[in-house]
């Protein structure tokens, strides 16, 4: 058997760090797929390296509303921004606005927004395979429905609705991640994920597919905790999107998104941590293809050979053509 692999780097563009670490987590590493963030200062450095040093790297929509400023003019979106001209809102205040007051002028804007950022992927040549959400804002419901019509509206066959993969019984470090955030945050965007897929029919609906299995909520940040884990099991039927953020610290210090949150994030070892995971895992893959190949079953040989056929969305589309 074998599985479909999509190693999916998110906040391409962000950073200058964070597309430096992607591009090399892509060359040496495991990365197939980022996701590129059009509202953000380093999109123009993201468009360069990538089409000088990675042409086979599979782009997306990191859609977003929470950082940068906005594609629109800001008197197209002037709910979306603060008195600066940026992003004001957060996930949690987005969900009230949206999902439970049902807001529809915001709505509305968040609607121009996006089509503004797809439309400049568009202008630049980019070839969208997916669109996530920076924050995963796209999952609010009344967010989702336009996101998934603007997917179809484009052609764009992939949207992230992940269902959570498990990894077996966490380590110490992995549980104090878990107790410090990733259990409350896993449950409340695997159920905006299940609520999205039903309301696709259940992952294909309109011809817009998700991938059937996801890594990971939970580990959120901190991949590299459980990456070897995922990787060293059979692969499962279907296919697996595994979501990682890798990046160079100290080239993303110093930015101004007007998201604390996330200047402190890109700046973290942690982003050192899943580069390293996932140029590690290209290596190990390596030789435990070669040792399979050699009539050697051996431990971390995923069951006597590796069956993951790591892929970008764009190829799985083109193997598997959309109903019309």
């Amino acid at each position: 058997m074998t599985g479909a692999l999509v190693v999916n780097a998110d906040d391409l563009g962000v950073s200058r760090g964070a597309t430096l670490g992607i591009v090399k987590a892509h060359r040496e590493g495991i990365v197939t797929s980022a996701s590129l963030a059009v509202t953000t200062p380093f999109y123009q450095h993201a468009l360069e390296v990538c089409s000088r040093t990675s042409p086979n790297l599979g782009l997306g929509l990191h859609f977003t509303l929470t950082s940068g400023r906005p594609a629109s003019p800001l008197e197209s979106v002037p709910l979306l921004v603060d008195e600066a001209g940026v992003f004001r809102w957060r996930f949690l205040p987005l969900l009230r606005a949206t999902a439970l007051r049902r807001r529809s002028d915001l709505l509305d804007q968040i609607e121009i927004e996006l089509e503004a950022q797809i439309q400049r992927l568009v202008r630049d040549g980019v070839r969208a395979d997916h669109i996530d959400g920076e924050r995963h804002v796209h999952l609010i419901p009344g967010i989702f429905e336009r996101v998934a019509a603007a997917a179809r509206r484009h052609d764009i066959p992939f949207l992230r609705l992940g269902r959570e993969i498990g990894t077996g019984l966490p380590g110490p470090r992995q549980a104090g991640l878990l107790i410090r955030s990733g259990l409350v945050k896993s449950w409340l965007l695997s159920a905006l994920s299940r609520r999205g897929r039903k309301n696709l029919g259940g992952g294909r609906g309109g011809g817009i597919r998700s991938a059937d299995h996801f890594a990971s909520y939970l580990y959120s940040g901190r991949l590299d905790l459980v990456l070897k884990r995922i990787l060293d099991r059979p692969a499962r039927a279907g296919i697996t999107e595994i979501m990682v953020h890798p990046g160079i610290p100290e080239e993303s210090r110093g930015l101004l998104l007007g998201n604390r949150e996330l200047e402190r994030y890109l700046a973290l070892e942690d982003r050192r941590k899943e580069l390293d995971a996932c140029i590690e895992a290209r290596l190990w893959m390596t030789g435990a293809v070669r040792r399979a190949e050699a009539g050697e079953a051996g431990r971390g040989t995923n069951g006597g050979g590796i069956d993951w056929k790591l892929t970008t969305f764009r190829s799985l589309a083109e193997e598997e053509p959309r109903p019309c």
